[in-house]
Parts: C-alpha cells; structure tokens; sequence
C-alpha cells in the first residue's frame, strides 16, 4: 500500500498547487489576509504531500520492493544501503521527484521566512514570489505523475501483481560516495535559485522594482552558488576518481550545464551591488538571474532529452520537448511583465567613468555572460551541425580550453581590480595608491615565472605567465586591502593588529568574505593552470616484472591480484613505486567488476592515486587479460599531476569565504517601504 499512498500524494498534490495559486492571487488582489494564509498553508500542505511520496519511494529500496518498476531498475537486493537510498535520483523518474521535494522545500522555507518577516508588516512579495515558485512545482509534478508521455511515475508498480526476483542495480559509475552526494548537491543549488527568480518576477508583478526583493533574496542566491560551486567540484572529483583519464574537466555537456548558471549566479551577485549602491541596472538584474533560473532548467533539457552525448547524460526521452516549452512560456511571461513595468525600470543613474567600480563589475558581467554563450554554443554546436549538414560534430576540449583562456584572465585581473576601485570615480591619487605595488609586484613575479619555464624548456609559457602576474596582482591588491582596513580597526579599537582584522571581517562579512572568495578563486586558477598546463602523461603495455618512468618516478609491476565483495569484485596490478631511485611504496590500480541481473557485468575503472604535497601520481588500467600472471599484457596509463591539490584547496577557501559573505544580515530597503500598484 505505501506505493498507492505515495501514488495518491502526487495527484493530491495538483490539487494543493492550484488551490495555492487561486488563494494567493484573490488574497494579493483582494489583499484579504485569510486567502493568503490558505493560499501559504497549500504550499506547506504540496510540501507534505510531496515528502509523503518522496518516502514512500525511499522505503520501496529500502525494503526490496521488486514488485515497482523504478525500484527494480535501479536498485538490487545486494546494493550497499547508502545506494539504496541515493538511488532516488539514479534514474529519471526518481530525479524527477527528488528535485520537485527539494523545489517544495524551498517553498515551505520561504514561507517561514514570510511568516517570520510579517509579523507586524503584512509584507506580500514574497506572497507575490510564490506564485511562480508553485508554478514551477506543477509543472514538475505533471511530468512525474506519468500522465505526459516519456516519463514514468516512480511509483508505479508492475501490472497483474508482477515481482522481479532481484533489481539491474544502480550504474556502478554511480556507487561512488561523490556520486551519493554530487547530484544532490546540483540539484539543491540549482533549485535555489528559483527563490531569487521567483522574487524578480514577484517584484515585477507588485510594482516593486527597486532592492527589496534583492535584499529579500540575497541569501538564497548566495547559498546556490555556494553549493553550486561544492557540487560542481564533487562531480570533478568524481570524474578523476572514477573515470580513468587522470582530468576533472573535460567540458562535457552536462559539466557545462552546471558551469553556465554558475557563471551567471556569479554575474548576478556583482551586478546587484551596482543597483544597491546606485539604484542601477534593474533591467538587468532581472534578465540576469531569470537567465539563471532558465539555464538550470536548459541544463536539465540537456540531460534528459538524451539530444547530446554525455558520460553523465539520462537515457534519450521525449521529455527534453516539454522543458524547453516551459522554458519558452516562462521566459515569454517574465517578457509581458518587463514590457509591462518598463518605464519603473529605468535606472536613476548612469556610469560616471570606466575607471569606477560600477564600470568594472559591468564588464565582469558581459565577460561572464559571453562566457556563458560561448559555452552555451560549443555544447549545443552538435545539435547544430546537424540541422545544418545531417550529422553531429563534437566540439573538442581543446575548442573550450582555447577560447576560454582571454575572457578567464581578464576576470582574473576584474577580481583584484574591480572591488579596490572606488563608486562613481577613481582620483589619479587614489589609482597609484590603490594599484602601483600590487601591478609592479604582479610584473616582477610574471618575469620570474616567465625565466624560471624557459630554463625548464617550455617553449609557450605566455598564458601561464600572465595568470601568474595577474594572480600576484589580486593577492597582493586584496591582502593591502585587509592590511589597511585591519590597521585603521586596530587604530580605532586601540586592539592588536589580528583583533583588528577579526573585527573588520565581522562587521562587514559580505565585502571581507567576497575578498576571501577572490582568494580562493586566484589559487583555483594556478592549480587549473598547473594541472592543466604541465601534467605529465606515459601509456605502456607491461608484463609482471616489467617498469615505465613517469619523470622521476619509476614504477614496477610486480603482482597482480583479486578480491571478491558482496556485490563486485575487483582485480587489479602491484606498482613498487620509486622516486628518484628511493623506493616509496606500493599503488593498486584496478578494475570492479559488478553483476547485474540479466545484463552481464560491467566494469568500472579503480584508479591508483598518490599524493605529494599538491602533486598527484595517477595510475589507471585498460582492459584486463585473463591470466596476468601468466604473461598477460596490461595496459597502463600513469599521469603525474602537478598542482591537482591547490585546484581543491582553490574551492575550499571559495566556499569558507562564500560561507563568511552568507552571515551578514540583509538590512531591508526603504526604497520600496509603501508601495503597491
């Protein structure tokens, strides 16, 4: 019974959705309070329907229900419990569902938020941004009824009473514990910034088009890209874990369809400081996090439709049609009330100078969006090279590296250069004071790297170079930046120079903790450019007893093995692994081989992984002969990758600064206080 109850739920749900739509608007028109709170309390009850739904999938793994079809397709009775579980969202149906949970979380979060903020105002824009919120929600709840044709209900049971003996398991790839956590973490960024999307168009519905509903939902889009920039970075650590190739990003189209709506979060969160500082860009800001919002649901067009080739892609469905529709009704609707509220939209400034912090984060903005149409294009160029001549044209990583490179170094120099530079205009005074050390500092360390690659015979060192320079620049503008604000509070407080700097962090957390992004953003792109750039690659057929050197390693097979586990079993090789001559021990790569009911096994590749300091050794195997220690052949691919480590630590001090900007409290704007249409 618990899958008809669950079944029972979604349907149920339509019916909570339409009512939360119908109350609010009657209670917004006829500023009735008591539609209002009903139209609320439909929102609370879609989310207790939904989880009702959502649990009774869940205890379907748990307990082996072979007699659903969802289960039996991605789960078996031998699939670890923690894979159980993270099959909700293995396959299409159960993605489905799990983001429409998380989608009514976040509703029943804003609701709190609503109730918490009214207590005394009896403010409606959040009641406003509900409206779309629960919108979206309807839309995901058709699609995982069943009803539209190219998707199943993931509760739906075999007919006539069936049971499989046993479920085809989850893809091995995906019994990994950054896959356990990886889509989710996407998923919950992604839907975050619905909230924002929602408080724009919500803004534009109520005549309320100054920062109000920026400040309202600051930290929402915050929190997205906070956990959008952990998620990403857990599918690149899964994709050098478990792939093989010794890469963390290969510009795979469902890599891109993650990266885009980060780039243009990224692009939001500057852009809104230029209309709270200046009353500017509204327009923009708008456009911006409706693009967002749109490219999340593009990248889930991408996946699902099955149009474009992806290691990470859903097996090709019809549903990708009925994404890019709402894509275009929604963005069509958020046009009609552009158009509607145009002459509010008009900004109340205008760009004083190009040397002004404004005109700084407005170029950051255009080089992030143009990134993200390039993007955009390389990912969608099969789809149109084959309208063009009948046939699909992959578009190579080398095209991504290449063109990304000039845009990525120019917002490299915006993170130092664009927060040091004043509002409105800079005095010539102030550009020296401000960027004469840090430009100087950055020439002279680009020059040593410049020497330093020569001497070390790489012929085409300009692009590491001046990353180099451009990254000394940002640490150097931004550490002058704390040092004499850390100075001035320790003046002030008439404190030590560390108590100064806690204090300045703490009483401004978004300026400080931004800084701190830029940091880690700074030491993301020297290990980019050192992983990248100079990773170094040897493939080799090897018998046991036989060697290869990987620069100053040497690596000697010596053994091979196998192991049996509940589930799969893995054979692998023995590396005796020596640098410089000095033994230093032993790596295991391997390959797992799992069973899955009816199809055979399928493999997964076990990579060998070393660390040194930042520096990874990585070893990865081919196809494996049946009897290696019979003389068979193994194919062997070692990588030394130089600088791997600095990339994660890159993100970890992004994600702590991300965390210190979340803490500051939102002040809310006057600016709207009283208006209504």
């Amino acid at each position: 019974m618990t899958a008809e109850i669950g079944q029972a739920a979604i349907y149920l749900s339509v019916l909570s959705g339409l009512w939360a739509i119908v109350f609010l608007g009657i209670g917004l028109r006829t500023r009735n309070q008591n539609a209002l709170r009903s139209g609320r309390n439909a929102v609370v009850a879609t989310f207790i329907l939904i989880s009702i739904a959502t649990g009774a999938l869940i205890y379907g793994f748990v307990t082996d229900d072979f007699s659903m079809r969802y289960v039996v397709e991605v789960s078996s009775a031998a699939q670890p419990l923690l894979y159980k579980i993270t099959a909700l969202w293995g396959r299409m149906s159960g993605s489905l569902l799990f983001w429409l949970w998380l989608l009514t979380v976040a509703s029943t979060i804003v609701v709190w938020q609503n109730h918490r903020y009214n207590k005394q105002t009896h403010d409606t824009l959040a009641d406003y941004a509900l409206i779309p919120i629960v919108i979206v929600q309807l839309f995901f709840i058709l699609l995982v009824t069943g009803l539209i044709e190219g998707v199943y209900n993931p509760l739906v049971r075999f007919p006539n009473g069936q049971m499989a003996p046993d479920g085809d398991g989850m893809n091995p790839l995906l019994q990994t514990p950054s896959m356990a956590f990886h889509p989710p973490t996407l998923y919950i960024g992604w839907i975050s910034l619905t909230v924002p999307f929602a408080f724009a168009v919500g803004a534009l519905a109520s005549g309320r088009i100054g920062s109000d509903w920026i400040l309202r939902s600051r930290r929402w889009t915050l929190f997205s890209w906070i956990v959008l920039t952990v998620g990403i970075t857990l599918g690149g650590n899964w994709a050098y874990r478990e792939l093989g190739w010794g890469g963390y990003w290969a510009w795979d189209p469902v890599e891109n369809a993650s990266f885009m709506p980060w780039l243009l979060g990224t692009a939001y969160l500057h852009s809104v400081m230029i209309q709270e500082k200046r009353s500017m860009l509204k327009l923009w800001n708008i456009l911006l996090i409706t693009l967002a919002f749109q490219f999340t649901l593009l990248g889930t067009f991408i996946t699902r439709s099955g149009i474009i080739s992806s290691v990470h892609a859903f097996a090709q469905s019809d549903i990708g049609g009925y994404f890019l529709g709402f894509i275009l009704a929604s963005t069509t609707g958020v046009i009609g009330l552009i158009i509607y509220r145009w002459k509010r939209l008009k900004s109340a400034n205008r760009l004083e100078s190009l040397l002004s912090r404004e005109s700084a984060f407005v170029l950051n903005n255009w080089l992030l969006v143009g990134l993200t149409l390039i993007i955009l294009w390389g990912t969608l160029w099969p789809i149109i090279s084959e309208a063009i001549n009948g046939q699909k044209a992959s578009v190579p990583e080398a095209f991504f590296n290449q063109v990304v490179i000039i845009p990525g170094l120019l917002l490299l120099f915006l993170t130092g250069a664009g927060p040091i530079i004043s509002w409105k205009k800079i005095t010539p005074n102030n550009f020296r004071r401000m960027f004469f050390l840090p430009l100087v500092i950055g020439l002279v360390c680009g020059g040593l790297s410049w020497g330093i690659l020569a001497l070390n015979g790489n012929t085409s060192p300009i692009y590491s170079v001046l990353c180099v320079a451009v990254g000394v620049f940002v640490l150097v503008a931004i550490s002058a930046e704390f040092y004499r604000g850390a100075k001035l509070r320790a003046k002030r407080q008439e404190t030590s120079f560390f108590n100064g700097l806690g204090l300045l962090i703490q009483r401004n957390k978004r300026r400080y903790g931004g800084y701190i992004i830029h940091v880690g953003i700074v030491i993301l792109y020297i290990g980019i450019m050192g992983s990248k750039g100079y990773s170094l690659l040897e493939s080799k057929s090897l018998t046991l007893g036989e060697s290869m050197k990987v620069g100053a390693f040497e690596l000697t097979m010596k053994d091979s093995f196998e192991r049996e586990y509940e589930n799969y079993r893995r054979s692998g090789v023995v590396f005796d692994v020596a640098r410089n001559g000095r033994q230093i021990g032993v790596m295991e790569p391997a390959r797992n081989f799992y069973y899955k009911a009816g199809q055979g096994e399928q493999d997964t590749i076990e990579s060998a992984i070393r660390h040194f300091g930042v520096n990874d050794l990585y070893i990865a195997l081919g196809e494996l002969p049946p009897n290696i220690k019979g003389g068979g052949v193994v194919n062997v691919q070692v990588y030394h990758n130089p600088l791997v480590g600095v990339v994660w630590i890159g993100v970890a001090i992004m994600v702590v600064g991300g965390i210190i900007a979340i803490a500051e409290k939102s002040q809310r704007s006057k600016e709207d206080d009283g208006i209504r249409t």
